[in-house]
């Protein structure tokens, strides 16, 4: 097996990554953040302080429309 080593310049990367969200959908973009997320409280070991969070914030809100004039 050949290793092979690519040099670019970290600008060059920045650059890159940018261009890459740019090009992505924000439903791509916001399951990206919930995936880094879920990864973030598994690798901290923090599921319990996650799950007495999520029992905090868990709220209905019903949108009632309403008739114009």
């Amino acid at each position: 097996m050949k290793k092979t080593v690519n040099k670019i310049k970290l600008e060059d990367e920045a650059n890159a990554n940018k261009k890459y969200w740019l090009n992505t959908t924000s439903e791509e973009r916001l399951s990206m953040l919930q995936v880094l997320r879920e990864q973030n409280i598994t690798l901290f070991n923090k599921q319990e302080i996650y799950n007495e969070s999520r029992k905090r914030l868990r709220r209905v809100y019903r949108v009632i429309k309403q008739a114009e004039g």
